[in-house]
């Protein structure tokens, strides 16, 4: 993967569920018409006690490895015990993992904590991963969020971090 492809990170809050879902399905439209080739999202919404679940996802890459690693990298840098759940869910940490401290290298911290916290602070979020995008095309897609934190930065050597989080682990040979 070409290190210097943009690679678009967001979180958004609402204040129900089904303005999340409104904008998940509206990302979900631009990826159908052909935009959005790389792109993970998921919806999560706070259960009876309060804690965050994951409540719709989806995850669209040419590479069919990444296609999962990347929300679970998402989630376990700005929702770690959604992410962690949902990363085990898939088949374990090694890739997503080396994703996350990839994302964490790259991204700013205060950017990802303000993105944290939004997602917290309402009774839904949205989270967001695009690569080969730029903000400006994304946050047009948040149109019923609460408020929205859209980051843009490059993919770096995404593989590097995937691969290698895998062949350290010995999944991958």
């Amino acid at each position: 993967m070409d290190p210097t492809r943009p690679l678009v990170f967001a979180g958004a809050r609402y204040a129900n569920c089904r303005d999340a879902i409104h904008d998940y399905q509206i990302a979900q439209g631009a990826r159908h018409g052909g935009a959005f080739d790389h792109m993970s999202i998921a919806v999560l919404a706070k259960d009876a006690r309060g804690d965050l679940q994951v409540e719709r996802h989806g995850s669209w890459a040419r590479d069919l490895a990444l296609r999962g690693a990347m929300l679970g990298a998402a989630l376990l840098v700005v929702a770690p015990s959604v992410g962690i759940a949902t990363v085990a869910a898939c088949g374990g940490l090694a890739g997503p993992g080396g994703i996350a401290a990839h994302l964490r290298h790259t991204i700013p911290k205060d950017t990802l904590e303000e993105i944290s916290q939004l997602l917290e602070s309402g009774a839904s979020s949205l989270v967001l991963v695009a690569i080969d995008r730029k903000g400006i095309e994304i946050s047009p897609l948040l149109e019923q969020a609460e408020k929205a934190v859209v980051v843009e930065t490059k993919t770096g050597d995404l593989d590097a971090a995937f691969y290698g989080a895998l062949k350290s682990a010995k999944l991958f040979i």
